[in-house]
């Protein structure tokens, strides 16, 4: 039995090598640095996903274009974690708001309990208000491009995005930015 499976192994193995040229291209799969999982979406279709999932929509967004933002042509990239940590007390707010029904989440989880969720519902608000701020960052550095900083510098300036929108559009003014100069830009260069 153990000679079949020799046998097998070793047929395989030349199988293998005559598949590969050795002199040809590599088959390797390319990193691509473009813009690819950037796509056009409707910013009111986005208002109506946030006040339909009670603003879970807005981790989500984040989530879904992570990777492709963290391709983006810029030193800045975003973590995963501040959306795991607003996924941990969205859920945590959900439990306790069931489990309160119409009674003050005082009388179910205490004083001290209900404050420390009130504070942290705050700091996560400002962690996700940050987490936008990079994101603007990350666009504004791959909208300069490596090609453009020295002209953008001498005669345009640099690409800038408004950081009163960011502050409070926040994900539907940086959907409306990719919208309008990542995506259709792509497509122009297509």
């Amino acid at each position: 039995m153990a000679y079949y499976e020799l046998e097998d192994f070793s047929r395989l193995s030349c199988r293998q090598t005559m598949d590969t040229n050795p002199y040809g291209p590599p088959k390797a799969a390319v990193a691509d640095i473009s813009a690819r999982g950037l796509q056009l979406h409707s910013v009111l279709l986005m208002i109506v996903l946030f006040i339909v999932t009670s603003g879970l929509y807005y981790p989500i967004w984040f989530l879904r274009r992570r990777v492709a933002l963290n391709r983006l042509d810029s030193p800045k990239k975003l973590r995963l974690w501040p959306f795991l940590v607003h996924f941990a007390l969205f859920a945590t707010a959900l439990v306790v708001e069931l489990a309160a029904g119409s009674a003050p989440h005082e009388q179910i989880i205490g004083a001290g309990a209900s404050a420390v969720l009130n504070l942290s519902q705050i700091a996560v608000g400002t962690l996700m208000a940050v987490q936008c701020f990079i994101t603007k960052d990350i666009l504004e550095d791959h909208l300069i491009g490596p090609e453009d900083h020295v002209s953008a510098s001498l005669f345009a300036g640099p690409v800038k995005l408004s950081g009163l929108k960011t502050f409070f559009l926040q994900i539907f003014y940086l959907q409306w930015v990719i919208n309008r100069d990542i995506v259709v830009s792509q497509r122009r260069a297509t």
